[in-house]
């Protein structure tokens, strides 16, 4: 009978919940893979039974030469294998064994407990045998159980490959936001260009490269916002981000807790959020309110938000022209009325 034919009966018998506990998944599922993939069940030496650690008991050894464990195999009853992950990995760990199997019959975990990381991170694969077809689930089996493999080393050689491989792609995904955070704020001569030429064809004009490599290295500049209702929101946004204070259910002011740059704030409303930000902002750039003066977006909807007079605040309204907070440098900003917006992007 060949492995796949097997899984498809256990497969069945799984369903009926012929496998109620270790024992039945042992000898009615374990062994008889085992057997498939060619190990010889009846030769204790190979397949040993509640093999005694210094730390505990192994339920099976797969032994290569005999007497020698190079897989240890814990069996556990159904939906209860990786309760046991800890033990089982600490037990190999100790006894010098570099492969471990957890299973309940329907799924195979496969381990490599010498790895760094947590429990997840050293388990090469996972198998469920009622989301494989027979011969996709046989394959993994053979892959790192068949007893040719794992007596030349290659079933072992597989999952160190394969778990190297994933780490090395976790750590590439990890390494992202540095690398940008680097390039961006060195002006990479490739971004340089690809901005430059986006800003060309969208206004018309070259913009000079230093302008451009200017912009790009603010955007390293983070500033982390926690924006928070009554259940804590957070929020992170950039200094190239949009800064939208959290609105509090029904009610028209916008009362929250902004961390900036390491200092915890509390603001009321849009006006405060804003006049927190821009001062603390500009200690750490004397320019940077003359950026901000200058960019689009710090005209709303009528007026100005920064501006250096009080008439550039108010052109429309001289009655208001008093109602200012005075910023760094001789700069002022609006005070906020109801409706107003306050979206800045820096």
């Amino acid at each position: 009978m060949s492995l796949e034919t097997t899984l498809t009966d256990i497969i069945s018998r799984l369903r009926q919940g012929k496998f109620p506990n270790e024992q039945a998944i042992s000898q009615g599922i374990v062994l008889r893979v085992f057997q498939e993939i060619g190990w010889d069940t009846w030769d204790t030496n190979v397949v040993w039974p509640e093999y005694q650690t210094g730390e505990g008991r192994a339920d099976f050894a797969l032994c290569h030469p005999p007497s020698k464990p190079a897989v240890f195999i814990e069996v556990k009853q159904p939906g209860k294998a990786e309760d046991a992950v800890r033990q089982a990995l600490e037990y190999a760990f100790h006894a010098g064994v570099p492969f471990v199997v957890l299973t309940d019959g329907r799924t195979w975990s496969f381990y490599l407990p010498a790895e760094q990381g947590s429990y997840d991170d050293r388990r090469v694969y996972k198998l469920d045998l009622y989301e494989r077809l027979p011969p996709e689930a046989a394959a993994v089996l053979h892959r790192y159980l068949d007893c040719a493999r794992v007596q030349s080393g290659e079933a072992l050689e597989t999952a160190r490959k394969e778990y190297r491989s994933r780490n090395r792609q976790s750590q590439a995904k990890a390494a992202i936001p540095e690398a940008w955070r680097e390039l961006v704020e060195k002006g990479d001569e490739h971004l340089v260009e690809i901005l430059t030429n986006a800003v060309e064809s969208r206004a018309g004009v070259r913009p000079n490269a230093d302008d451009v490599a200017e912009f790009l290295a603010g955007l390293g500049k983070t500033i982390i916002v926690e924006a928070a209702r009554s259940n804590t929101t957070q929020s992170r946004v950039g200094i190239s981000s949009r800064l939208t204070p959290t609105r509090t259910p029904s009610k028209t002011t916008r009362t929250g807790r902004l961390v900036l740059l390491g200092k915890a704030h509390a603001y009321q409303n849009a006006k405060d959020a804003m006049v927190i930000v821009l001062p603390e902002l500009a200690k750490t750039d004397p320019l940077f309110l003359e950026r901000c003066s200058q960019h689009p977006d710090v005209q709303g909807r009528k007026r100005r938000y920064i501006a250096r007079t009080s008439e550039e605040l108010y052109p429309d309204r001289e009655d208001l022209r008093d109602m200012h907070d005075t910023l760094p440098g001789g700069w002022l900003a609006r005070i906020f009325h109801t409706g107003d917006d306050l979206e800045m992007n820096w």
